[in-house]
């Protein structure tokens, strides 16, 4: 089969193919059309180029070593998200924290300074997060997913998801200086909105829910 025709198929027919018709071509189509969305997420999480990098690597060998797994139950992307979560999670707790920023911004006004200044702000106050608040905050606000594709990429209940978001929010909007906290779109602010690393539009409603946060590990369970 041509590569032209396999990139018209979905991404669910595309594991089909890799796992039961044993064409590699179809996971190598498969990791293409994902890539960004892959790194777009790890590097909002991880707040770093390199880091980003290494946990994508890490969620495409997943991929590949446990397409078997995936049951086609729910999205391709859910379990996408699910895999690329829980490998920023084991990659940050090696780490025993989440790792600082080190990329470097090429500026050349007052302005270009300021908007630098605002993104290294709200850069410290993410880091600052409970990891599952950083994770449900960024794939809301930023990637754009709804509550209930966060619930099923991190395998805890919607009233989860939105406690850990206006927990998020709550704590961002109170570390963040008077003058970005008119720009949270709600409870973010602009400079993490999508532009430097690959990502989706942002948008949502502060949730609320009754379900407390509880720490550790998301899931090992990488079945949707």
């Amino acid at each position: 089969m041509w590569i032209a025709d396999l990139e018209a198929l979905s991404d669910e027919e595309l594991v089909r193919r890799f796992v039961s018709g044993g064409v590699p071509e179809a996971l190598d189509v498969l990791l293409r059309r994902h890539r960004d969305r892959v790194f777009g997420l790890a590097f909002r999480i991880l707040g770093n180029r390199a880091d980003a990098l290494d946990a994508s690597q890490e969620v495409f060998v997943g991929v590949f070593r446990k397409a078997a797994s995936f049951r086609q139950q729910s999205a391709f992307t859910t379990w996408l998200y699910r895999l690329t979560v829980n490998a920023c999670y084991d990659h940050a707790r090696r780490r025993s924290r989440l790792p600082v920023a080190t990329e470097t911004m090429e500026v050349a006004s007052p302005d270009a300074i300021g908007r630098t200044d605002d993104r290294l702000v709200i850069a410290g106050a993410m880091r600052k997060l409970p990891f599952e608040q950083r994770s449900a905050v960024v794939m809301r606000d930023i990637m754009g997913l709804t509550y209930e594709e966060i619930a099923a990429a991190t395998d805890v209940a919607v009233g989860t998801v939105k406690s850990r978001i206006a927990r998020g929010r709550a704590a961002l909007a109170g570390s963040l200086a008077p003058g970005l906290a008119p720009g949270l779109a709600p409870g973010l602010a602009p400079g993490l909105a999508p532009g430097g690393a690959p990502g989706g539009a942002p948008g949502g409603a502060p949730g609320g829910g009754e379900h407390a946060d509880q720490p550790g590990r998301l899931t090992r369970d990488t079945k949707p």
